[in-house]
């Protein structure tokens, strides 16, 4: 007779370990000052990033794979920049983005609104750099390593200028 697992019995790779991942890092907010460089590992991630600087900070992420889907990180930024890259994350090479971000004119938000998405073939970069791409005081998005091993993209940024896309 063959083993049948019984409800509520979950497998290797399934919703439950998602959300187990989702929980996995210390759950707490990291504030950025001048310039900060973060290289977290997997598991300082499941935190806030906060840019508190404006020189901003870069991030580079850790290579993840399908197994590590739920893990997340996310960007905010509590002060506008002055430099030419408030905020810059990079993933590892083959750990694409994916998704889109809402980026918005911070002098008109609701008629000057255009969506933004990694083209899911070679975006590796997210940056904003206080104007056309984004990160004006407020501005926020969030990295989860989704089921195919990738980081899903979203959030709501605000810029300047003629916008254009975080992603490259």
């Amino acid at each position: 007779m063959a083993n049948i697992p019984l409800y509520g019995q979950n497998k290797d790779g399934d919703a439950l370990n998602k959300a187990s991942n989702a929980f996995r890092g210390p759950l707490d907010v990291v504030v950025a000052g001048d310039n900060s460089q973060f290289t977290p590992g997997k598991d300082e991630l499941c935190r806030t990033y906060a840019s508190h600087h404006a020189n901003g900070m870069d991030i580079t992420l850790p290579a993840v794979s399908a197994a590590d889907a739920g893990l997340w990180i996310k960007i905010e930024v509590a002060v506008t920049v002055t430099s030419s890259d408030l905020v810059s994350v990079t993933a590892q090479s083959g750990d694409l983005l994916e998704g889109s971000v809402y980026l918005s004119k911070a002098t008109d938000y609701v008629a000057e609104q255009a969506e933004f998405a990694a083209d899911e073939s070679d975006d590796l970069i997210f940056s904003m750099n206080g104007g056309t791409t984004g990160g004006l005081i407020g501005s926020w998005a969030k990295f989860t390593v989704n089921e195919n091993g990738y980081w899903t993209v979203e959030g709501q940024i605000l810029g300047s200028g003629s916008l254009a896309t975080p992603f490259s």
